[in-house]
């Protein structure tokens, strides 16, 4: 791994986790910004939500300009689509979940979706995961985490050792999560949820295999059905996120649930 990314990951790894004072620099005004695009024609409302949520020093408007709105308004289908200005300042000070919901979701549910998608990448596939654990089983239908930032290399690693996702013995669940006890935590929920013992979300996984994050989103895809993990041949970069985005869309349940009536 090249320096740059060692010292990408270790700053995601600790501002993330509220440690070195980094909550204290990095923004995160109230109310959470957002950008919605609405799907171009169609009087019906739309069936579906697909909420954005960018990476460490992306932006809303990257959802544009990296083709990721263009990917779903081609398909045409029943969608509405909302970017969140989900920066690191609202992880670091442990509000995201909260701000995410009051400013981007809850004013956009009074549409009665039918069915509310998280979209997130790199460390908003991270976010993507922590939100739908925050949040009752119900409100979330799905989530596709791509390229997600999934912990620090010590405890991937324990996992890896332990034998996969399914053979770590996770510590009991915590509330709230902390600076540190949200990874493991995080790790919990997922294995209860894909063995079944706890409510969530239709999980999804997708990656590159010369993605830096590959070895703990391997670990994640391991526990998943087949159906419901991307990859490709690709790094971390946008270019990769989006071929394995329009594999999802055209591939996962969303692409029948979201259909025009």
């Amino acid at each position: 791994m090249h320096l740059a990314s060692r010292l990408r990951s270790f700053a995601l790894a600790l501002c993330a986790s509220s440690l070195l004072g980094c909550a204290s620099w990095l923004p995160a005004p109230t109310p959470m910004r957002a950008v919605d695009y609405q799907r171009a024609t169609s009087a019906e409302p739309a069936r579906c939500l697909l909420v954005l949520l960018p990476g460490m020093g992306d932006d809303a408007e990257d959802f544009v300009e990296q083709g990721f709105v263009a990917e779903v308004q081609r398909r045409q289908l029943s969608i509405d689509m909302v970017a969140a200005q989900a920066t690191l300042g609202y992880y670091a000070k442990g509000i995201f979940a909260e701000r995410l919901y009051q400013d981007v979701l809850r004013p956009r549910l009074r549409n009665a979706y039918r069915e509310v998608w998280l979209v997130g990448v790199s460390m908003g596939g991270m976010g993507a995961l922590l939100y739908a654990r925050s949040r009752p089983a119900a409100e979330v239908t799905g989530v596709i985490a791509i390229a997600p930032y999934l912990g620090d290399e010590h405890l991937i690693e324990s996992i890896d050792n332990a034998g996969g996702l399914a053979r770590w013995k996770a510590p009991p669940r915590v509330e709230p999560i902390t600076e540190d006890t949200w990874q493991p935590e995080l790790w919990r929920y997922l294995q209860a949820v894909t063995q079944g013992r706890e409510q969530g979300p239709v999980l999804h996984v997708a990656y590159g295999s010369q993605d830096r994050l590959a070895r703990a989103d391997s670990l994640l895809a391991a526990a998943l059905p087949n159906a419901q993990v991307y990859r490709n041949g690709g790094a971390h970069k946008w270019i990769t996120w989006r071929k394995l985005f329009a594999r999802f869309l055209d591939e996962s349940a969303l692409r029948e649930h979201c259909a025009k009536p």
